[in-house]
């Protein structure tokens, strides 16, 4: 019997870890090309990250819940208002568009926001959030930022890629 369990429990677990690994079919890191992705914006259209080409994004994953995430998003709003780049939330709630388009709405973002799930957030390699990656124009990963950013930080890595192209 205990043997029996021993096996079971090794197979569940190899079960396990090569399901994680499959999640993560793409390594996402300094020098990569982003996944892509199709996804729903607030006003119901679908947004590919094909309709960024040739421009420099902020790609931040964040969430209404997320306390730290509050507090970067003033940062992101002057960003959006005040660089070529452009600013792309990626909201990962569960209720989607019930609570993200109050929020965005009562918030004044003006950036691009689009609704995610924890799949794309995974196939990002994302664990948690906040979660910045910078993109150069060929959608390219530049930066990654886990945990709340700085203006004065994505200011000096926006100036890094403008500079270099």
């Amino acid at each position: 019997m205990r043997w029996a369990f021993l096996r079971l429990l090794v197979c569940f677990l190899l079960l396990v870890l090569t399901d994680c690994g499959d999640a993560i079919s793409e390594k996402v890191a300094v020098g990569s090309r982003a996944p892509e992705f199709s996804l729903r914006s607030l006003d119901g259209t679908t947004v590919t990250s094909g309709s960024f080409k040739g421009d420099i994004i902020v790609l931040n994953f964040w969430a209404t819940w997320c306390g730290p995430c509050m507090k970067e998003i003033p940062d992101l709003k002057q960003v959006a208002a005040t660089s070529t780049a452009k600013v792309i939330g990626i909201a990962l709630d569960e209720d989607g568009l019930k609570s993200v388009k109050p929020f965005v709405d009562r918030n004044a973002i003006k950036y691009t926001v689009l609704l995610g799930d924890q799949d794309l957030f995974q196939r990002f390699n994302g664990f948690g959030i906040p979660y910045t990656l910078l993109l150069d124009r060929s959608q390219r990963v530049v930066k990654i930022y886990r945990g709340p950013t700085t203006i004065e930080s994505l200011e000096q890595d926006l100036k890094t890629i403008t500079e270099g192209a």
